[in-house]
This record gives C-alpha cells, sequence and structure tokens, in this order.
C-alpha cells in the first residue's frame, strides 16, 4: 500500500524535475542564440561574454546614444554607432523574437515578464529610477520582438531563414524606423503605457537590498538619537554633580 501510494508522488516529482530541465535547457538556448546574434549583428556579445571581440566603447559619445561612449559596426549593407544601451535593446526584441515564434506569444511574454522578476529579485544595488525606467523599455521592446515573430509566421520562414529575417528585421526596427528604444533616457520611456498594462502587474518598486538599507539607515538614525539623548542626560548629571 505504501508503494502504491508513493508511486504517483515519485511520478509527479519526476515530471517538474522533467519539466524543469526542459525549461531551463530551453532558456539556455535562447541566451545562447542571443549572445551569437548580437555577436555577429552588434558586434560584441554582452549576454554570455563568450565570444571575443575586437570592439571597443572607445568612439565619441552621440545623442542617440545619450552621450554613452560608441563604436562604429558594419552589418550587411548597413553601418550604425553601438552603445551597451543598444545592445540590450536589441537583445530583448531578438529574444522575444526567438521565444514567440517558437513558443507562441503567451509564453514567450510570461517568459520574459519572468526575467524581468528575476532582475529585480537579483538586483544587488537596490530599485533605482533607471531600473524602472529599464523595466519599461525592456517590456516593450519585448512586445516588438513579438509582433516581428509574427511576420516572420505569416511569410512561412523558418528555421535559419525565421532566425535571419528577425535580425534583420530587428536592425530595421532600430535604425530606420527606430521603434526599438535603445537607451533608458529615451522619452518614449514616459508615453509607455503602466507595467501592468504591458503584462508585468505586481512588480515592486523596491526589493529586498531596498528594504536591508533603509533598515539600516533607520537603525543608525535611532543609535544616533538615543546617543544624543544619553550625551545630553550625562550632561545634565556633570552638570549636578559639579
Amino acid at each position: 500500500m505504501n508503494l502504491k501510494t508513493r508511486r504517483p508522488g515519485a511520478a509527479a516529482l519526476a515530471s517538474i524535475l522533467f519539466c524543469a530541465t526542459l525549461s531551463g535547457l530551453y532558456v539556455l538556448s535562447i541566451l545562447w542564440r542571443v549572445s551569437v546574434a548580437e555577436h555577429e549583428v552588434m558586434g560584441k556579445d554582452l549576454m554570455l561574454h563568450i565570444f571575443t571581440s575586437r570592439k571597443e566603447f572607445d568612439k565619441p559619445q552621440t545623442i542617440d546614444s545619450y552621450m554613452a561612449a560608441t563604436f562604429s559596426q558594419n552589418y550587411k549593407n548597413m553601418r550604425f554607432d553601438v552603445w551597451r544601451d543598444k545592445i540590450n535593446g536589441f537583445q530583448h526584441t531578438y529574444g522575444s523574437a526567438l521565444a514567440a515564434f517558437e513558443l507562441g506569444d503567451y509564453l514567450s511574454d510570461k517568459l520574459f515578464v519572468a526575467n524581468e522578476f528575476t532582475e529585480w529579485f537579483f538586483d544587488k544595488d537596490g530599485v533605482s529610477e533607471r531600473d524602472l525606467r529599464d523595466r519599461h523599455r525592456d517590456l516593450e521592446n519585448n512586445r516588438i520582438g513579438r509582433g516581428i515573430a509574427r511576420q516572420a509566421h505569416q511569410i512561412g520562414y523558418f528555421g535559419h531563414d525565421a532566425e535571419e529575417y528577425m535580425r534583420d528585421r530587428i536592425v530595421l526596427a532600430i535604425e530606420n524606423e527606430r521603434s526599438v528604444i535603445t537607451h533608458w533616457m529615451d522619452p518614449k520611456v514616459d508615453l509607455l503605457p503602466t507595467e501592468a498594462d504591458m503584462g508585468c502587474p505586481n512588480l515592486p518598486k523596491i526589493n529586498g537590498y531596498d528594504c536591508y538599507r533603509t533598515a539600516r539607515q533607520k537603525i543608525k538614525k535611532t543609535k544616533q538619537r538615543i546617543a544624543r539623548k544619553i550625551h545630553k542626560y550625562w550632561n545634565k548629571v556633570e552638570a549636578l554633580v559639579t
């Protein structure tokens, strides 16, 4: 009887582990393909830092880069400036496009919303104004990537042809259409809907580090207040004694 009751539980656990393993492997495949793409398209791999590049951010700042250092990149018949936030914009757009093409809009959206929660949880510096604006632009770039994936489906691409199309289409969206947001300071971020309306509700604006930092500040102020009161009281005692 014990064996009969244990078998379903063991089977369920095995199924959960199997699904978790498959999900983890798929996420790794997304990370790998995005790294390859940003190395080949944008000139530098900032996702996994696996591929070496001679490109350095040593060129003059531009208005589009919001005074961030840049380098020049050639991709097919195009030449454009690249900066760190621009590569990040490509990461989200292409990653979302890959997931949407293979899993559909719904799962792609949830996968990258989970990514935002992960970044929020592990942010060791707390949630800053820049982080909040970054979250907004990430969600928007994810949406654009899903739209490009739908276009690839409608045309009938698959496999390598689909990935090539989505890469090229994202570059056009960045350079010609300017629909991909390539910097967190871009005023377009202010015009975006709320995080909840963009499919990412209940993401707090503070994390554990913020709470820890706030608690430390309050403890420090309390200690200082107590120290001042003790010092004031001691001065009164000394005055009475003398």
